[in-house]
C-alpha cells in the first residue's frame, strides 16, 4: 500500500513533467520509479558487497597513507615534502603550486558507511548531465571508473572550477579539484599510475 502511493505520486509528478521530458524533475521521477520498482537493485546489491568487504579491512595507517600519497600528479610536482593527515584517515596535499588539490579517504572500516553512501547516492541519480546557473554536474565513466564531476563558471568565488569525485580500487574515495580547468581537463592532469601504492596497500 505504501508503495502504491508513492508510485502514485511519481506518476503525478512525471504527469506534470510532460512537457519537459529531460527536466530535472522528470529524472528524479525516474530514479524514484526505478527505486519503486526495483530496478536499482543491481546497483544496491553491488555497494551491499561492497560495504561488507569494506567493513572487514583495517584502515592503513597514517605511515602507510602518507608513503602512498603520490609526489606528483602526472608532471605537477607536490607542493611540499608529503601530504597531511586528517583525523578520519584521510590524506591531502596540493600540486603545481595550488592548481590541483587531491584528498583521499581510506574507506575501509569505519570510514566505510561515510563514504559509500555519498557515492551509492550519486550513482543513482539519474542526472548525467545538468547545468544549473553557474554549476555544470556530470556522471562518467573514464578508463573504467565512474567519476562525478562538477564544473563552476571561471568567474564564480569558488577556489576551484573543476571537482571530480570517485572510488579507487574499490576502497580509496578519491576527490580532485583544479583551479582554472573542466573536468575532462582534471582527469587528463592525473597519470595513470599517480595512485599505484594505494592499490599495493589495499589487502
Amino acid at each position: 500500500m505504501k508503495n502504491l502511493l508513492k508510485l502514485t505520486l511519481v506518476l503525478l509528478l512525471l504527469v506534470s513533467c510532460k512537457d519537459a521530458p529531460e527536466s530535472k524533475e522528470s529524472k528524479i521521477a525516474e530514479g524514484l520509479i526505478n527505486e519503486i520498482t526495483g530496478k536499482n537493485d543491481n546497483v544496491n546489491e553491488r555497494y551491499n558487497l561492497l560495504m561488507k568487504d569494506l567493513s572487514t579491512k583495517t584502515l592503513l595507517s597514517n605511515e602507510q597513507l602518507l608513503e602512498a600519497y603520490p609526489k606528483k600528479l602526472g608532471s605537477l610536482k607536490l607542493d611540499t615534502d608529503e601530504g597531511r593527515i586528517t583525523s578520519d584517515k584521510t590524506v591531502m596535499g596540493s600540486f603545481g603550486d595550488g592548481t590541483i588539490r587531491l584528498e583521499i579517504l581510506d574507506a575501509a572500516g569505519e570510514n566505510m558507511t561515510g563514504a559509500i553512501i555519498p557515492l551509492k547516492m550519486l550513482h543513482l541519480n539519474k542526472i548525467t548531465s545538468e547545468y544549473n546557473n553557474t554549476i555544470r554536474y556530470s556522471k562518467k565513466e573514464r578508463n573504467g571508473v565512474l567519476t562525478f564531476g562538477t564544473d563552476r563558471d571561471k568567474d564564480t568565488k569558488s577556489d576551484y572550477q573543476a571537482e571530480l569525485r570517485f572510488l579507487y580500487d574499490n576502497r580509496f574515495y578519491v576527490t580532485l579539484e583544479g583551479k582554472a580547468m573542466n573536468v575532462d581537463e582534471l582527469w587528463d592532469a592525473i597519470g595513470v599510475d599517480d595512485l599505484k601504492r594505494f592499490k599495493e596497500f589495499n589487502k
